[in-house]
Formats: structure tokens, C-alpha cells, sequence
């Protein structure tokens, strides 16, 4: 609260001590002084003249416009300062003023012990009792003891309105703010300082009478020459504290709210008088004059004398010394220089009495005598209170003339300044009190703005002299002070471009503030320069190395003074330096305080931190006030701008308004969880963009060691806070600020291991310490915004709800008919809860993990007391969990949530409170982000700092702002709640079953729904096995021909796993609560080794034909584990041709024109015999069921259905590959009249199931013995398909056939592979195999789709195109042979031209013997009938060719000779002939004579030929079709004899 002591009006500033007494709060006591420092300037024409008999001499009417300037302050002035007194009588404390509150004596009763009030007789007052009275008097007394020197002692009771009574002398009621006037401060402040005028008389006579005054002195040898000193020394700083004991205060008067006057004081105030010792009148002379050494080390300052007690002086001041006489002796230079001392120091007493003009006075002629004596020291002093006066005359608005001895002081001038224009002044008469000789005020002015600089050169040069031409060595405290004092001077006046306005003489003399200095090109002009100031300002540094007299406290002020003139300059490196040489000497006198402290109190100095502090804060020092924040805003401020010097940044996302409301408040009152402000978010990211963005300033180790200087200061005072403060700042400096990707490795800090973990355990160790002294809320900011790098959702593999749109829910109405239409068919619920959908989905009421990844680039474990997730609604539940991210990496945890409504909800970050850090918010930053500068992003002007590195400033200078962090976060769909079924029991034991291949097997499954009110009105099964994936392998890869991918098609669509369910249009319900047993088929298949059963379910709440929107199901997954045995295997397959001698025979047993049963049996014919034999033999050996008698019946039904006389005969090799006997049923029946149209067939059906056509159907029945092989012989009818080469389908309904990628083939091969797939389709469509285990009733089925049809096989299975059927009968005559015959009918046993098979004439027995053998006599005429029909959709053209031919008997005759028919076979007509054009269903006869002229076997044949290609001549997608060609398949065998033999 005191003045500036930097000021260069100090040393006309009357310095008041304010002490509190009595019982009265700081709060109320710092007011009282504020009321009384507003009328700091008293001027003396407000002043009453005081009437005693010492009024006269320091009267205020001698010059009514000075001033009085007044310091309150509420320290005692430090030994140091006092020890400087009478040369610089401005530090000697003058008044001494007692603050009591009035309101304590008001309220006070004498019941209680108190100073209480006694009413008047009226009622109209109050008056304070006697020993209210005595006890402020007791004050003042005191007062007076413990400050001697003081000139007045005043009590000033405040708040006392209710004070009627006349008070003594010495104590002065000032009412209340309310009550009192606006001059009342103002008179009691005249009243003070008319008592000082009075008190300064006897005073000055005191100091006039003294013999001597001698000049305060260092030492020598401990001091470096000032002149010397132009530049910053380094090193550690030094010196001991000088200051006194503050006065010790009582325990009731040592808390935060009351203050008081020391204990020991008030004990002693029984003892004392009431009044003050009253002060002389002239001071005493002769032997009773005390010495006047002052120098500091010798004797405390000069005081006043008093009647009491009686000083005596040594004798040897008052003799002469012998040795010399006249002007010129040293005895008469000694006393010659005392009186131009004594001047000078009268003259700094009416400088502070406002007598300006006597001051001017004394001090020339004081300065004179000092010059001519070569004074140095006091000649400087007395110029610079000259100065004072000048500048003082230019703030009082007064015409004034700069005294002739300031321009004669400055002719002969040293190293310093730039020298001004010399000016002499316009008259030689030195004294300023005749206005009428003074010059116009602006034009001193001018000239005292040019003289200054060369004024204060030469005034730091005197004091330099003094140190090399006489023992007056100036304390380096003044010395510092007075250059501090002129450096301040002159910034002011460059601050206003080099002139004196009023507006400077106001800051000069009142402290107010100004404006800034002008633009550099209007101060290039100004002399001096500041480089010039500042060098001046380093004369005057106090080094480390130069005094270790001066105290912690001065040079703390000292240097701190001059980082404000250097801040001032513009000089902000030199700044920064000179405060950290501040801090580093400060740190080990805080260190000292405190172990005293603690000795004091006896602990231990690290013990009870909050004593030490309470007690460093009742210190009366300006150290302590400086560093606990009541002057300028506390060390908090002031490491704020230190660290600000040097770039270092301190703002935090959480303000310390922030961290303020955080104290008192509940857990729950905090930040709530659910919530994120959205303006949070941009300032987080602002932050981590202005911390990134400082690291490009300055240099990060010596920021590393500025941070870790406060640090220590704070360590050091204690200051937990701070310390907290800066450790953090310390680790965030000396990250990388970055958020680093998976491959960078930059994120590392630049401190070493050890000094991370010392760090870390400072902030837990200090945070504990604030626990134990009751501080729960002192933590620090957590240093790293980038903590989390990525949130996620994590997906149920098992109980996640999947998504369906509307139109999916008709896959559960359909039947299991329209579900085996293909395997492409897509099931909507095959999805698992893998799946990936666009918005994770949430349950309401159920618990979700989220997988949460934490960022820790430090290299110690970073601790989490708690974290949680925080979302953009309160109807979420998110619990804390505690957490350790292992150091320098990413680390994964998981969190849970669990919403309480449906509805959307957004994730955007987590609340964390990490150990001994404040519980914030961190967003997510999922991508890698650093910062990159830009070349000129930052102003030339360094003149802010905060404001450069500041993202606002970037909008302000109109460039674009850096790219900062991107923060995201999780958008989730809070979904109803939903019902969870479990898997209740199974009857499988451990989830395996064992199948042989073609079994089918049935087991059961049972679901129970655990929620107590969502009922699953939807439960649907899909299945999954091994096969399916390969099988769908396969066919997505088009490489295979269209057969085999047709194949796996169909083997894709036969799932080998069902559910049994008896409607598939209702889905039942599982109430809650309830159980549901479902039955599973399982089919043995060969590769099957597991599968998995998926039962997804929903609750949709209403009809499936009303819902509007989409649901959502539910999976379980049961896994099965299935074992495959083989069963039987068919190793091979083959179709072989059959003859149709036994249809013909059959035929004709039941044709009327059948022998009797007696008749003889026709011969069989020679090349029949093998063939006939051979199938019996076969037929015989067979050891079925049935062998003999089931080809007998077989055989003797064969040709009696209608178009039923052409078969096949097909092997099939079964093998038992099962360690019991097994039995194989093999069942054939006529193919469905779709089979034969050519469309797809239906998948292998049960037999009973089937509508067999009346035909030859019989089934086939073998025993296998385990590991035998078994050939197994059915007689198929052979098949016609006209639709042969239709293109293979598709079984995708998206695609109508099968396109495979493999290369195209030719017309032949591709008609081939397309007649083998049909062929072999109907053939397996006729057949069903089984086979049974009679031992346990086991049964399958055999898979017979692993055979393939070559083309042979297809050859013998099915019938032509067109049907060529040759008969031979005798001629009638007379029919015209080669005749053409048509007819419409297909049947050939209408034939009108059928014979008998044998028949009688006159020329022998014309005998049929087999279907196309005939025997006939020689010589008789025959004839040949060929019909050829047209069974395909196409018509065909035909050109028939017929050929006899002689067979031999035995072997073959050679091919001249089998074609020589001249001689012994004649034909009668053409033998190559074309036929009319044959249209689909239609049939042509051809008839050609024929005779056979000798013995042997004839055969007719041929081929028919396609004339020309008529239609489309395209093939089911094939190509151009070419022409055909088809062989007579039996030809005609005519056996000739003689009439002999046939009879």
C-alpha cells in the first residue's frame, strides 16, 4: 500500500505508518487505510497554522501552494533504509498512526471483559468510558515507545458516530462512510500534517546543532566500483536479511480476519504513562548533543532528544584540533563541509514539508559548499532533491527557473547520457520565491526535458567519484535506488516521445498510469536513446557478486524494479534474465525462512506445511506480502509473467474459476456425466492447438528450466497450488504435444525417466500433503488433451440385435416348398451379429461394452482413480471405473452403459479424473494429428506473447487459423427392449451327434426366454455347416464345367440340417418366462464335420402384416459337432445295351396269334444265344432276396406296357464300408412326365411319396457284408428326351442357366455334356436306394449323384430322334412295291402290316423268330418295311439308305464279298431313297421287295440322313446345328433254307 520507492519524487514523500490496535478485521483495517491514502496530497494552504511556540518555523502560510505528499503504508521501515537517514531523511518514518475500529467499542459491554460505552443523560449519545479512553491512549504511548523516531503519534478511531464526548489529545474519531462529509479525510490528513510542521521545527534544530553528519558508508572491499558496472553480471545472489523483527502479535489476534497491536505492548501499558513525553522546544546544546555518526554500522539513526532522558555527547566532539588555523586547514574544510551538509539535509526537510522554496534554498547553498569541497556524495544528493523540487514545481502548475547550479553541475559530465544542448538560464539570481523573474512554466519545462539527461549523468557520476577520490562510499541499497529512481525518469519522458507533459508529471509524482510510447519512426529523435537508458540502467545493477550487505528483500526489490523499467524499454529478454536471477536468490532465502520458521514452532520444516504458511503470512516484510499475493497480485502473477517472458503459456481447459466453484460442490453437482458442453469442445481444441503452437517459441530446454525454477520457488514458500501448477506445465512442456500415429514415433517427451517419475510423485505427493491440511479439491490440470484416442462400440457376437427392413419378414411366411427352390435364395436372418451396420444399436435397459483406448506418451504409469463415459443425454447410466495406462503406449479398456430409454444417443467423450489431477473431460481424437507452422504465421510484433500463440489472434491479422484436431464421436440407436432367450437343455450329449452317410437323424433343442416382460413372438432357424462354405467356394469361382456347378448347386440347396416344424407359416411365441422345445433333423453327408444352429428371435409387438418400420432380432448360436461315418459307397456304375427278344416274346405270348402252350418254342437264334445266356447267368448267381424269381417275373413283364419294349441294363457296384452287415434296397421306377419333357427333376424323394406310374416298377434287395462290394443289375426302360439339348438351369432364380467361364467347346462336345446331364437326371429320377442296419433299425439313404454318364452310357440309356423300325413280311400281290405309306400313329404295334410270326403257304413256312429274325424259304418273294417316325419338336427331312449284307456264320466274310448280293439276294427297287419331309409326331413307311436266292443269313440295314437343316437350325444355345445322320439300330436278319428244312 506504501508508494513507489522507485519514484523520483521519493525523497519528497512523507512516509506514515498505519498499525492496527484493539480488536478490528483486515478486511475492515485495509478499508480504513484505502480512506485515508485517498488525501496522500495535503496541500499547505488547507493547513492550519499550529499555534505552539514552534509553529512559525515550517509554517504552511510561508507558501501556501506547496505540497505535502503523504505514503501510508503498513509495514515498518527495514534497518537498512533507516541506517541511510539524515542523508536521505526521506526514509525516516515521520507519523505513526494507531487504526482502531470504533464499531468493537460501540458493541462492547464491561460485563464480558471488554472496552465498552457509557450512555449519556439524555439518551441523545455515547461516550467511550475511561478505560476505553486510557486503553487508546495506552496505544498511542506505545506507539511512541516502540517508534521513537516518528515526529507524530495520532490514534484514529473509525466507525465511531456515536461518539459525543470531547476525546484528549491524540485521539481523533472519524465517522462512518455514510456519515461523513467529503472533507472529512481530508481535514484529518491537514491535522496530521499540521502536527508534523510543528514537530519538524525542534527537529531541524536538532539537526543543525549537530556538530557533524557524516555521509553513510559500505564497505570497501565487498563493494565493486559503480563506475565499473555497465553490464549484467552473473552469478549466485548473496546477502544476509537485515530487516528487524516484525512486532509479534497475540493468538487471538493472529487469524485472517481480526489484527491488533502487539501482546507485548499491550502488557506493558499499566506501567507507562498516559500522555506522550513532550519534545523540547530548540534543541539542547554543548555536551547534551548526541554524536551523529549514521552510517548504519556504527549507531542506529539520529532521533530528537527528550526531557526523560538526557544523550551525552564524547568530548572529544566538542575539541579543536592544534595544528593548523585559517581557511585553508583541515579543521575549518571539515566544518565547511558539515554546514553544506546540514544545508542539504534542512533543505530535504522542507522538501518534505512542502516549503519548496526554501528548499532550494538550503540545497544550492548546500550544494555550492559541497562542490567547492569536493563533496561528491552529498553535491549528487543535493542535485537530485533540486531535480525533485523542478519537477514538483512543473506538477503544481507553478512558473518556476531551473536553478544555474543544475546547468553548471552538468559542463563537466562523464561516460553517461547523450549530451543536450546547453541552455544558461536568463537570469543569475538563484532565488525562486520572486515569481516575477521566473519564465513561462512550459518554456523550464523544455529546458529541465533537455537538461535531464546530462543532470542524471553527471549526478551517477559524482557517486562514482566518491568512491575513487574520498572514504564516502555510497551503500550499494542507494546507489541502486537512485539509478532505479532516473532510469524510471527518463522511460517516462521517452514514453511521451522525450517531452514533460502533465500527464507525466502526473505518474512522476502520483504513480498514474500513461499511455504507451509512440511509433518507432517518430522515436528515432529522442535523446536518449533506450539503449542509452538501459545502459544507464546497468550502471546501477546490483550484482550477486558486488555486496553481501545487501539484504534478500532489498535486492529482490532492486532487481525487480529493474525488470519493470526493462519491461517499460521494450527489453523483455534482459527483463526475463533479471527475474530469473530474482528467483534463483530468492529460492534459498524461502528455503532459510522456512527452517526457521519451523525451529521457531519446533517441527520439522516439511511437517506442518500450513503453520509455516500461516506464519510467512502474518510477516510484516515486503518479501512476504510480495510472494503471498497482497501486493501486485501475489508470486501466483508474478510466475504467470516470469513464465509469459520466456513463451511459457499457462492456461488450462480448466480455469481456476472453474477449479474455485469446484470447492463446497458435491460429486454429483460436477460436470454431469451425460453432458458435454458443445463450446467445450472448441476449447479443448484451441488449447492443444496454442500449447502446440508455443513449443515453436523460444527454446524448449530453457523453458524446461524456467518452469522448473517457479517450480522450486513454490516448493520453496510453500505453495502447494503452484507447485501442482508447474509440474504439470513442466510435463506438458516437455511433451510433444501431438497425437501421434500407429507408426510415429515422435511422441516421446524431452525430459529424461528419471525426472518424468520425479514429476509424477511430486504431483501425488503434494496433493496427498493438501489432503492432510484439509485442501480436498488442490489438484493439478492433467497435461495431455489427446487421453483418449478412440471409442468403439463392441458388438455382441452372441446377443446383439441385428437390423431387418420390413420386406425381409415374408421369408417367414413361406412354406418349405417355396424354401427348397433354390440354394440362392437369401435369408435375411443367416446374418450373424458380426455383421457391420451403419449405427451400432443399443438395447434400453441392457448393459453395452464399449472398447475405450487411452493415450500415455510419458514413461510412468499414469493412474485413473476413475473414468467414464459421457453422452449427449442424462438418460444414460454410465458408471467409473479405475484404470493404469502402462507408460508410452496405447492402451484398451472397457467401459459399460446402459441406456434407460429409446431413442438416438451420441458418445463424445470420457470424464476422467486421473491421480492428483482435476476431474475434466476429454473428447475423442481418433486420427493422428500434429502441429505445423506456417511460414509468417506470427506477427513481427512480439509485443504480446499470449496474443501470438492465441488461435483468436490468427481472425485478427486476417490469415487462417491451423488445422487443429479433429474430435468425433459414436452415433448410437437406442432401440425397445428386446427379449433374451437362452439355450435351456438339448438331447444331444456335449453337442456331438454320429451319422453314417444318408441317415437322418432327429433331436431337440429347448429355449427358455429370461426377461420378465418382452415375450418373442419371433423365433426363426437358420443353419450353417462346414460343406457350405466350401460347396460355396466352389461355385462363386466359374471355372468348372456347368455340369459340376449345377451339381454343387443342387447339393447347396439340400441343407443336411432342418427344422421339423409343423406349419411354417405361424413362428411360435415364447411367452416370458416360458420354454420352447424345437426338433432339429440332421442328414449324414460326406465332408459334414460341424454345423451351427442359429435361432434368431425378436419381439415385433404386433401382426407381421402391420408392421410399418424395422425390427430387430436376436441370435443364438449353437455350435454342433458331427461325426460322418461311410456307409455304402457305389464304387462304379455302367449301362450296358439289352436285347428286345424278351418284350417280343412277351409280346407275342399274349398276341392271338400265339402258338398254343404245346407249341413248340421258336429257336433261338445263333448270335442271341451268348447274349441270353450270359444275362441268365448272371440273373442266376445273384443271392439276393429273391434271385431266380425276381428276373423271372422281371423278365416276363418286360414289352407288356404300352411303348414299353426297349431296356437297358445297368450295373452298380455297392461296397459296405460299415464294420456291421448292412442291407441295400434299390428301387426303380418310370421316370415323371416332367423328367421326360426335359425340365429340372424334382431332388430325390422318398418312394412313398412318390406317384409311381403303372409300369415295371420292382425293387432290388442285397445283404453286404462289411467291406465286400456287391454288383447290383437293374433293368431300366430305356428313355427318349426331346429336349436333350436344352442348356443346363440354373437353380439362382436371378439366372436362368448356368454360365460357366471355362473355354467354349465345340457343337459336339457341349450337345454331348448337355444329353449326359438330362440322361443322367431321369435315370436317377427312376431310381431310390437304401440301405438298413437291421441290428439297430438304422436306415439312410445312398447317394447315387456321384456317377457320371460317358457317352456310351448315354447311347445305350436313351432312344433316337428318329425311329427307324424295319419288318419283313411276305409280298401280296398285286401291290405296287416302293410305295410310300403314311400314317400318324407312333404306335408301331397298330401296324396294319404286322404278320404273324409264323406263316404257312404254298412255297414253305415263312417263320419270325425273333424281333427282326425271320426264317424264310428260298425263291420267295418278300418284302421289307421301314418306318421311320419323327419323334423330335423339330421337323427333319430324311434320305433313307439301305444295305443287304451277307453275314457269315462263323467269322466275317471279307467286305467285297459281304456286299456281293448280285447272285443270291435280289432287291426289286431303290435302295437310297428320299423321304417327304417328316414333321414332329409324324412317321413315314417305305417298302422294298426283296428275295433271297440261296442258303445263308441276309441282313438289311442302313442309315438316314438329313437332307437339309429346316427350322432355326439352332440347338438350345449351341450353335448352327449340322446335319445328322441315324443308324438303323436293328436291322432286318433273313435266314434263308431250303422247302425241306422249313418243314
Amino acid at each position: 500500500m506504501g508508494g513507489d520507492n522507485f519514484s523520483v519524487v521519493a525523497p519528497a514523500r512523507v512516509e506514515i505508518l498505519c498499525v492496527p490496535v484493539g480488536r478490528i478485521q483486515r478486511s475492515r483495517f485495509n478499508a480504513f487505510v484505502e480512506r485515508l491514502a485517498q488525501e496522500n496530497v495535503v496541500r499547505l494552504g488547507d493547513v492550519s497554522p499550529n499555534r505552539g511556540p514552534h509553529g512559525t518555523t515550517f509554517s504552511p502560510l510561508a507558501f501556501p501552494a506547496g505540497r505535502v505528499l503523504l505514503d501510508l503504508t503498513t509495514s515498518a521501515p527495514l534497518s537498512t533504509h533507516l541506517a541511510l537517514s539524515p542523508f536521505e531523511l526521506y526514509r525516516q518514518l515521520f507519523i505513526v498512526v494507531a487504526v482502531a475500529d470504533g464499531n468493537w467499542y460501540q458493541e462492547g459491554s464491561n460485563g464480558d471483559g471488554q472496552l465498552g460505552k457509557e450512555t449519556g443523560r439524555n439518551g441523545a449519545g455515547s461516550t467511550l468510558s475511561a478505560d476505553a479512553v486510557q486503553a487508546l491512549l495506552g496505544f498511542r504511548q506505545q506507539l511512541a515507545s516502540e517508534f521513537p523516531t516518528a515526529l507524530v503519534h495520532q490514534t484514529l478511531v473509525f466507525d465511531g458516530d456515536a461518539f459525543s464526548q470531547q476525546l484528549p489529545e491524540g485521539l481523533t474519531v472519524i465517522p462512518s462512510i455514510a456519515k461523513s462529509k467529503t472533507t472529512t479525510i481530508k481535514t484529518v490528513m491537514c491535522d496530521l500534517t499540521s502536527q508534523l510542521l510543528a514537530e519538524m521545527a525542534p527537529f531541524a534544530r536538532y539537526l543543525q546543532e549537530l556538530p557533524s553528519i557524516e555521509a553513510p558508508k559500505a564497505p570497501r572491499q565487498n563493494i565493486q566500483r559503480p563506475l565499473a558496472r555497465y553490464s549484467v553480471s552473473v552469478g549466485p545472489s548473496s546477502g544476509d536479511s537485515g530487516q528487524p523483527a516484525p512486532p509479534s502479535l497475540s493468538d487471538s489476534e493472529r487469524g485472517d480476519h481480526r489484527m491488533s497491536m502487539p501482546s507485548h505492548l499491550l502488557a506493558n501499558l499499566g506501567s507507562r504513562s498516559s500522555t506522550p513525553q513532550s519534545r523540547p522546544m530548540s534543541p539542547p546544546s554543548g555536551r547534551d548533543t548526541p554524536p551523529g555518526t549514521l552510517n548504519g554500522t556504527e549507531s542506529a539513526p539520529a532521533s530528537p532528544p527528550s526531557r526523560a532522558v538526557d544523550r551525552q555527547r564524547p568530548v572529544s566532539r566538542d575539541r579543536a584540533s592544534m595544528q593548523g588555523f585559517g581557511s585553508n586547514s583541515l579543521l575549518e574544510r571539515e566544518r565547511t563541509k558539515s554546514r553544506g551538509r546540514t544545508h542539504i539535509v534542512i533543505g530535504s526537510l522542507y522538501l518534505l514539508a512542502g516549503r519548496w522554496p526554501d528548499a532550494v534554498k538550503e540545497l544550492v547553498d548546500g550544494a555550492t559548499v559541497a562542490k567547492i569541497n569536493t563533496d561528491h556524495v552529498w553535491h549528487a544528493k543535493a542535485l537530485d532533491y533540486l531535480l525533485v523540487v523542478c519537477l514538483l514545481y512543473a506538477w503544481s502548475n507553478i512558473d518556476f527557473q531551473i536553478p544555474p547550479l543544475l546547468y553548471a553541475a552538468t559542463e563537466r559530465t562523464g561516460p553517461g547520457l547523450t549530451k543536450a544542448s546547453k541552455e544558461t538560464p536568463t537570469s543569475s539570481q538563484a532565488n525562486l520565491t520572486n515569481n516575477s523573474a521566473f519564465p513561462p512554466r512550459n518554456t523550464s519545462l523544455e529546458s529541465l526535458a533537455k537538461l535531464l539527461p546530462e543532470l542524471l549523468t553527471t549526478i551517477q557520476n559524482l557517486y562514482s567519484r566518491a568512491w575513487t577520490f574520498s572514504e564516502d562510499r555510497l551503500p550499494q541499497l542507494s546507489f541502486s535506488e537512485t539509478g532505479l529512481r532516473f532510469s524510471w525518469l527518463l522511460t517516462i519522458v521517452d514514453r511521451s516521445e522525450g517531452n514533460l507533459t502533465d500527464i507525466n508529471l502526473g505518474r512522476i509524482v502520483l504513480g498514474s498510469q500513461t499511455r504507451q510510447g509512440g511509433p518507432l519512426e517518430k522515436r528515432i529523435s529522442i535523446s536518449p536513446r533506450r539503449a542509452e537508458i538501459a545502459t544507464f540502467l546497468f550502471r546501477s545493477y546490483p550484482s550477486a557478486d558486488t555486496d553481501d550487505s545487501l539484504s534478500i528483500a532489498d535486492r529482490t526489490r532492486l532487481l525487480a524494479g529493474t525488470a519493470s523499467i526493462l519491461e517499460a524499454l521494450g527489453y523483455r529478454r534482459k527483463k526475463a534474465y533479471i527475474l530469473k536471477e530474482l528467483l534463483q536468490g530468492l529460492i534459498p532465502a524461502l528455503v532459510e525462512a522456512r527452517k526457521r520458521g519451523a525451529a521457531e514452532m519446533g517441527v520439522h520444516p516439511a511437517a506442518s506445511l500450513a503453520s509455516l504458511d500461516v506464519a510467512l503470512i502474518g510477516a510484516n516484510d515486503a518479501a512476504s506480502r510480495l510472494l503471498h499475493g497482497e501486493e501486485e497480485g501475489g508470486i501466483q502473477s508474478f510466475l504467470r509473467m516470469f513464465g509469459r517472458s520466456y513463451g511459457i503459456v499457462l492456461n488450462s481447459v480448466t480455469t481456476t474459476d472453474e477449479n474455485q466453484s469446484r470447492q463446497g460442490r458435491k460429486p454429483e453437482e460436477m460436470l454431469p456425466a451425460a453432458s458435454a458442453p458443445s463450446d467445450t469442445t472448441e476449447k479443448i481444441i484451441q488449447h492443444a492447438i496454442q500449447q502446440a503452437s508455443s513449443k515453436y517459441i523460444g527454446v524448449r530446454e530453457l523453458k524446461i528450466d524456467i518452469l522448473r525454477l517457479c517450480m522450486n520457488v513454490c516448493e520453496a514458500l510453500p505453495d502447494l497450488e503452484g507447485v501442482l501448477q508447474y509440474s504439470a506445465e513442466l510435463l506438458r512442456t516437455s511433451g510433444s504435444g501431438m497425437a501421434p500415429g500407429p507408426d510415429d514415433s515422435n511422441g516421446s517427451p524431452s525430459l529424461p525417466i528419471e525426472d518424468q517419475l520425479r514429476l509424477w510423485n511430486n504431483i501425488s505427493r503434494t496433493v496427498g500433503v493438501g489432503r492432510q491440511l484439509g485442501l480436498e479439491h488442490l489438484a493439478a490440470d492433467y497435461w495431455d488433451d489427446f487421453l483418449v484416442r478412440g471409442i468403439e462400440m463392441v458388438l455382441s457376437t452372441s446377443n446383439g440385435p441385428i437390423p431387418h427392413a420390413k420386406d425381409e419378414l415374408d421369408a417367414v411366411a413361406r412354406t418349405r416348398a417355396d424354401s427348397e427352390r433354390g440354394p440362392f435364395l437369401y435369408n435375411p436372418f443367416g446374418r450373424t451379429s458380426k455383421a457391420k451396420t451403419t449405427t451400432p444399436v443399443m438395447v434400453a435397459g441392457e448393459e453395452a461394452a464399449f472398447r475405450v483406448t487411452l493415450q500415455n506418451l510419458y514413461d510412468f504409469d499414469l493412474e485413473i482413480e476413475s473414468i467414464r463415459l459421457t453422452s449427449d443425454k442424462n438418460s444414460c447410466d454410465m458408471p467409473g471405473q479405475s484404470a493404469t495406462v502402462g507408460p508410452y503406449r496405447t492402451q484398451s479398456i472397457y467401459l459399460t452403459a446402459t441406456p434407460s430409454e429409446s431413442g438416438s444417443l451420441t458418445v463424445n467423450g470420457c470424464m476422467a479424473k486421473i491421480r492428483g489431477c482435476h476431474e475434466r473431460w476429454f473428447p475423442i481424437f481418433v486420427g493422428p494429428w500434429s502441429y505445423k507452422p506456417r511460414i509468417n504465421a506470427f506477427s513481427s510484433d512480439r509485443t504480446n506473447l499470449p496474443s501470438v500463440v492465441a488461435p483468436q489472434s490468427f481472425e485478427k491479422r486476417g490469415t487462417r487459423a491451423p488445422e487443429g484436431p479433429v474430435a468425433s464421436s459414436i452415433a448410437l440407436n437406442v432401440i425397445s427392449s428386446m427379449p433374451n432367450v437362452v439355450l435351456r437343455a438339448t438331447t444331444l450329449s456335449q453337442s456331438a451327434i454320429m451319422l453314417l452317410e444318408g441317415e437322418t437323424r432327429t433331436f431337440a433343442i429347448t429355449l427358455y426366454n429370461s426377461s420378465k416382460s418382452v415375450a418373442a413372438d419371433l423365433v426363426l432357424l437358420t443353419f450353417e455347416d462346414s460343406v457350405a462354405a466350401q460347396i460355396q467356394a466352389a461355385i462363386g469361382s466359374k471355372k468348372l464345367p456347368p455340369i459340376d456347378l449345377h451339381e454343387l448347386a443342387l447339393a447347396s440347396s439340400r441343407k443336411p440340417l432342418r427344422w421339423r416344424k409343423a406349419d411354417c407359416e405361424i413362428s411360435p411365441t415364447i411367452d416370458p418366462g416360458r420354454e420352447l422345445t424345437l426338433e432339429i433333423e440332421v442328414d449324414g453327408r460326406p465332408g459334414l464335420s460341424s454345423a451351427n444352429i442359429q435361432v434368431s428371435y425378436g419381439h415385433i409387438g404386433v401382426p407381421h402384416d402391420q408392421l410399418k418400420d424395422r425390427f430387430y432380432t436376436r441370435q443364438i448360436s449353437i455350435p454342433l459337432t458331427i461325426t460322418v461315418n461311410a456307409s455304402i459307397d457305389i464304387t462304379k456304375m455302367d449301362i450296358l445295351p439289352f436285347s428286345t427278344s424278351f418284350a417280343w416274346q412277351n409280346q407275342h405270348r399274349q398276341s392271338p396269334h400265339s402258338r398254343p402252350p404245346s407249341a413248340k418254342k421258336p429257336e433261338t437264334p445263333p448270335n442271341r444265344t451268348s447274349r441270353h445266356s450270359s444275362m441268365s447267368t448272371r440273373t442266376k448267381s445273384s443271392k439276393s432276396i429273391s434271385s431266380e424269381n425276381r428276373f423271372q417275373k422281371l423278365l416276363s413283364r418286360i414289352g407288356l406296357s404300352p411303348g414299353e419294349k426297349a431296356h437297358c441294363l445297368v450295373s452298380l457296384d455297392c461296397r459296405n464300408s460299415w464294420p456291421t452287415p448292412l442291407s441295400v434296397s434299390i428301387q426303380v421306377r418310370p421316370p415323371t412326365t416332367t423328367d421326360m419333357n426335359g425340365n429340372t427333376p424334382p431332388s430325390t424323394r422318398s418312394p412313398k411319396s412318390d406317384s409311381i406310374n403303372t409300369g415295371l416298377t420292382y425293387t432290388v434287395h442285397e445283404s453286404l457284408q462289411p467291406g465286400h462290394t456287391k454288383r447290383i443289375l437293374l433293368l431300366i426302360p430305356r428313355l427318349r428326351l426331346p429336349s436333350a439339348h436344352l442348356p443346363i438351369p440354373s437353380l439362382d432364380p436371378k439366372q436362368q442357366f448356368i454360365v460357366s467361364s471355362s473355354p467354349k467347346a465345340a457343337y459336339e462336345v457341349e450337345l454331348a455334356a448337355r444329353e449326359s446331364h438330362w440322361y443322367r437326371e431321369a435315370l436317377l429320377s427312376s431310381l431310390h436306394a437304401t440301405w438298413t442296419e437291421e441290428s439297430t433299425s438304422r436306415t439312410g439313404s445312398i447317394n447315387l449323384r456321384n456317377v457320371r454318364l460317358s457317352t456310351r452310357m448315354v447311347a445305350a440309356l436313351k432312344l433316337p430322334e428318329l425311329e427307324v423300325e424295319m419288318r419283313l413280311s411276305l409280298t401280296s400281290f398285286p401291290s405296287e412295291n416302293n410305295a410310300v405309306h403314311e400314317t400318324e400313329s407312333e404306335n408301331p404295334s397298330n401296324n396294319d402290316h404286322d404278320v404273324a410270326p409264323s406263316q404257312d403257304n404254298d412255297r414253305g413256312i415263312f417263320r419270325q423268330i425273333g424281333p427282326t429274325s425271320y426264317t424264310v424259304p428260298i425263291s420267295l418273294p418278300l418284302t421289307v418295311n421301314t418306318t421311320v417316325t419323327n419323334h423330335s419338336s423339330a421337323p427333319i427331312h430324311p434320305l433313307l439308305r439301305l444295305q443287304p449284307l451277307l453275314k457269315p456264320p462263323n467269322g466275317a466274310h471279307p467286305h467285297h464279298i459281304a456286299l456281293d448280293t448280285s447272285r443270291k439276294f435280289l432287291v426289286h427297287g431303290l435302295l437310297q431313297r428320299v423321304l417327304p419331309v417328316l414333321q414332329p409326331g409324324e412317321r413315314k413307311s417305305v417298302e422294298l421287295g426283296v428275295c433271297v436266292l440261296g442258303r445263308g443269313t441276309w441282313s438289311v440295314g442302313g442309315v438316314v440322313e438329313e437332307v437339309r437343316v429346316l427350322g432355326d437350325g439352332k440347338e438350345g444355345m449351341i450353335g448352327e446345328r449340322q446335319r445328322r445322320v441315324w443308324g438303323i439300330e436293328e436291322a432286318v436278319e433273313i435266314v434263308g433254307i431250303e422247302q425241306d428244312e422249313s418243314s
